[in-house]
């Protein structure tokens, strides 16, 4: 190719080897199109070199944007190798090459406040002009409510700013412009001039406000210029959704994913350390579970004090005993005396609001257990009457009869206020979790600073305990909300470090303490490390003085990069071997590849901030080929003995795990997300058991099953397998459980059924023959008539029986084949109703589980969004049964269709086995009825029963008490490779 008549990068070549996903995002993604990439890569995994082969391909002058000069430099050099002429190439902005590579800074906005801001008053200074003011009357008239009302003045631009965050990436550039520096307009018309048209925007999830602002606005100028921009997004992590409108915006700029590289992959190929995640559980301090105890108690109290009114009473009853509503289709004379029965209302009721009905059920137990109600109340509905249904109870009685009845209005605000001091807020939309003491009681617990004292000495003592180098990350400098926690030290970093510092164990690791305002060690360290973080920065680091076990080092900007990397050098020196700080120090962007032990005891659970946290860990050790990581979450739960609920700290680990990868915690080496990869099913059974308060296992119980499964850091790395072959594919998988009180076919109801239905059968026919026989001449004693008749039914039976028997013990010798079989008849009957595309079917297994036969694994393959609706379906038709449209009867598997048979098969089975038909499948009739045919082809006879009336409230109530056959350890979960 003639350089001088190629496109614009063309030429540039890569002549290394791609690592596995590098490649498979190359093929993946074609080159040309309107639409962005999207790509979400973790650090170390080659997004620069990806980034740029994507640009060449399109064949235009190109632009990156980088968050720091450090990777500008980086884009530089792997360009610069790339490229088969360096002129090409430029970081200079009057100096545009075919790649030039740019901060984010050099196009930013004017001003010190938020770019919104200003947008925000130049589209109010343009509404006063429409209203018929002059420019400068409407200028002068905002300046003075500036002064003269600043609230008024706020509040004006706050609402407005809100409007336009919601829609700045549809702004006209000529809008966007008002708030971009002059310079940076020049600059970006220059850019678009030149022929600039794709723009590669690194660490993308910084696209927030004014950086957002400047690629909405150079996109809109390349767009004003005829061409459609090519937009190509890398980031570690995304930006969190918890801010709706920003991320909203940010989806409007870049799209979907297009690929995400997991970590995984990039361990498997040997770019960064291997490592496994561990959960530490504790309970709170003495002080701290008195505290919560007392909450308990005047909780608890308040609540059943108001269930427990006359009106109150009333409406659990009504709940549970609803009467026909208006456009009932039952009318008056087909009600029967069966049908008003106390436990067919509530199968209507449980069949109207099935949560709203348990927790009534449940609240009315506890409040009045001598109730008749309560013994109509099937057993397998009811167990532990939570705080969650009592609050549940409270807000709807509240809002249906309280709140709507002006003679209550007192009760009412009694029951607000009343809650508002247990952190509740009662509205007329029902509850709201405000701030709860107990969740900050529990979320900083000093147990928790123990805890971390705890996972460093078994780390110590482990085999590598000479090379560990720990951070321990917190919230907090100091956590400014005491609620709760009277006669402890404020949480946060300060008390943490001052638990470490007077440890004799964790003492050895010369702990540091860096902040934003603070560098503080063990007064017995103090003029080492002040000595030696001298000698790294230049100048002299003194000590404050004062007494106790700890003193402050005196040093400009203590948080300041030059701090920070010295820091960092000790501890890769190893004089230095414990660091404490904050998430907002030593989260995204500090960079010390000798840590090999992270301590989380943050509360952060979203995707950006978690995987930011535990990227600190994964970078390669020079100094330590063989490096594995720890990465520890620490959480403190309620014990069992106290009878307060709070999912709290449970929610949070099941969040912040829903977002990574890691190694199966059950050892066999699979690579999943979500809590299989940090606690084994024994561990998710004792949490649980915890978590539903049963007295048999404690918080230490728990400790001590993780204790017995923890393994040590080589056996981790074997684990991984690091540069063995891997598919870099993800599946979803369903956990279910083989039950003997739940079999998915009935051998013994089947067989004997079957044995009586072919005596029958056998018995007529050979009967028949013999009365043809005897109007043919033979003749045949009466007796051995008989016989015959009766023989022939016998061999009948048996034949049947055996055929039966043959097929149910086959059948349940392959459960794996039965369960694959009922996945794909899901599919095939989603495809079908048009839910998801076309499906693969090899890319449906089902496996036992390796360390536990009764478990079975379904996994699916295939499109993602796919994978995960078939999933659910699946998940939906194995669990207990809640309020279907559909169910689905399949424990008559291999009879014939008849109903005296099926009658008989009744009478022989101790209960159906009855499956809910999925949602989305039951939609609609045809599609329930295809699923039945799916069914009986893939796996054998049933039949489909729609719920109506008072025989389908009777078929739910069989059906809601059979065993689940959904693995509750972790039903569902994600597993890569």
């Amino acid at each position: 190719m003639d350089p001088a008549t190629a496109s614009p990068l063309s030429t540039w070549r890569f002549s290394g080897t791609l690592r596995t996903y590098q490649a498979e995002v190359l093929d993946r993604l074609p080159p040309g199109g309107d639409d962005p990439l999207h790509i979400v890569a973790p650090p170390g995994s080659g997004k620069t070199l990806l980034g740029l082969l994507l640009a060449a391909r399109e064949g235009h002058r190109a632009l990156v944007l980088s968050p720091t000069v450090t990777i500008r430099q980086q884009w530089l050099r792997t360009a610069a190798e790339l490229a088969t002429d360096a002129t090409t190439v430029s970081d200079a902005p009057e100096r545009l090459g075919d790649l030039t590579v740019l901060t984010y800074q050099l196009l930013s906005v004017t001003g010190h406040g938020s770019p919104f801001d200003d947008l925000a008053r130049a589209v109010w200074a343009d509404e006063l002009v429409a209203g018929g003011r002059t420019e400068a009357d409407a200028e002068t008239w905002l300046a003075e409510l500036a002064v003269d009302n600043p609230a008024r003045h706020r509040s004006g631009i706050r609402s407005r700013a809100r409007r336009l965050r919601s829609r700045f990436t549809r702004q006209r550039p000529s809008e966007l412009a008002r708030v971009l520096h002059p310079n940076a307009v020049a600059l970006i018309d220059r850019l678009v001039d030149a022929g600039v048209r794709t723009v590669v925007l690194d660490e993308c999830h910084h696209l927030l406000d004014h950086w957002a602002i400047v690629v909405a606005y150079l996109a809109a100028r390349i767009r004003e210029s005829g061409t459609e921009p090519k937009l190509i997004g890398l980031t570690a992590t995304l930006p969190s959704p918890d801010d709706e409108t920003e991320f909203e915006n940010y989806s409007h700029l870049l799209g979907e994913v297009d690929y995400e590289v997991p970590t995984p992959a990039v361990v498997k190929e040997g770019h960064l350390a291997p490592y496994r995640d561990h959960v530490l559980f504790t309970e709170p301090t003495p002080a701290e579970a008195s505290f919560i105890r007392r909450h308990e108690s005047l909780l608890h109290d308040l609540i059943r004090q108001v269930l427990s009114t006359p009106d109150a009473l009333s409406y659990l009853e009504e709940q549970l005993q609803p009467s026909d509503p208006p456009d009932s289709a039952e009318t008056a004379t087909e009600r029967t005396a069966e049908s008003e029965t106390p436990l067919s209302l509530l199968d209507r009721a449980f069949s109207t609001d099935f949560p709203l009905t348990r927790s009534c059920a449940l609240v009315l137990r506890e409040v009045a257990p001598e109730h008749p109600l309560v013994a109509a109340i099937p057993a397998a509905l009811l167990d532990r009457c939570t705080t969650d249904d009592l609050l549940t109870v409270l807000s709807r009685f509240a809002q249906t009869r309280l709140l709507s009845d002006p003679a209550a209005v007192r009760q009412w605000e009694y029951v607000r206020r009343s809650l508002a001091d247990f952190g509740y807020a009662l509205t007329d939309r029902g509850i709201r979790r405000g701030r709860n003491p107990i969740e900050t009681t529990l979320a900083f617990s000093a147990a928790k600073d123990h805890a971390a004292v705890e996972i460093l000495h078994r780390e110590l003592a482990g085999p590598e305990g000479d090379r560990i180098r720990a951070v321990v990350v917190t919230d907090f400098v100091e956590h400014g909300n005491n609620r709760g926690l009277a006669g402890d030290a404020p949480a946060g970093a300060l008390r943490t470090f001052d638990l470490l510092a007077v440890d004799p164990v964790t003492a050895r690791l010369s702990p540091v303490l860096l902040t934003s305002q603070n560098l503080r060690v063990r007064a017995e360290d103090a003029d080492d490390i002040a000595a030696a973080l001298g000698d790294l920065l230049g100048e002299p680091v003194g000590v404050a003085d004062g007494v106790g076990p700890v003193s402050d080092l005196q040093v400009r900007a203590a948080a300041s990069g030059r701090v920070v990397a010295a820091v960092s050098e000790l501890i890769r020196r190893g004089d230095v071997r414990l660091l404490v700080g904050t998430r907002g120090l030593l989260g995204e962007g500090w960079d010390c590849p000798s840590v090999n032990t992270l301590i989380d005891l943050t509360t952060v659970a979203t995707s950006s901030g978690t995987q930011q946290l535990r990227g600190r860990t994964l970078r390669l050790d020079p100094a330590w080929p063989e490096k594995v990581a720890h990465n520890w979450s620490v959480v403190c739960l309620i014990p069992s003995h106290v009878d307060l609920d709070d999912g709290s700290e449970a929610g949070r680990l099941r969040r912040r795990h829903s977002h990574l990868w890691g190694l199966s915690a059950d050892g066999d080496g699979r690579i999943v997300s979500g809590l299989g990869h940090a606690l084994s099913p024994p561990a998710i059974e004792a949490w649980e058991r915890v978590l539903d308060k049963d007295p048999s296992t404690s918080i230490g119980d728990l400790d001590a099953v993780l204790r017995e499964r923890w393994p040590s850091r080589s056996t981790t790395r074997a684990e991984w397998r690091i540069g063995d072959a891997y598919r870099p594919q993800e599946r979803e998988t369903i956990a279910l459980r083989r039950t003997s009180r739940a079999p998915l076919l009935r051998a013994g109801q089947t067989t004997s059924a079957g044995a009586v239905a072919g005596f029958v059968a056998g018995t007529v026919a050979t009967g028949v023959l013999v009365a043809v026989l005897a109007v043919s001449g033979v003749s045949l004693a009466p007796l051995l008539a008989v016989a015959l008749a009766l023989g022939g039914g016998a061999v009948a039976a048996t034949a049947s029986a055996l055929r039966m028997l043959a097929r149910s013990l086959r059948d349940r010798s392959r459960p794996t084949e039965i369960y694959r079989a009922a996945a794909i008849a899901v599919a095939r009957t989603l495809h079908e109703a048009g839910r998801i595309g076309r499906i693969d079917e090899s890319a449906i297994s089902a496996r036992p589980d390796t360390s536990d036969p009764t478990r079975i694994r379904v996994e699916l393959g295939g499109a993602a969004a796919d994978a995960r609706t078939i999933a659910d379906a699946v998940e939906e038709l194995f669990a207990p049964v809640r309020t279907p449209r559909f169910l689905l009867r399949i424990d008559a598997a291999g009879l014939p269709r008849i109903r005296a048979i099926e009658r008989l098969a009744d009478r022989l089975s101790p209960g159906r086995t009855l499956l809910a038909v999925p949602r989305l499948i039951a939609r609609r009739r045809g599609d329930a009825e295809r699923f039945r045919d799916h069914w009986q082809a893939l796996i054998g006879t049933c039949s489909l029963h729609e719920l109506s009336g008072v025989q389908g409230l009777a078929l739910l109530r069989v059906a809601r008490s059979a065993d689940s056959r959904i693995d509750t350890t972790e039903p569902r979960a994600r597993v890569w490779g």
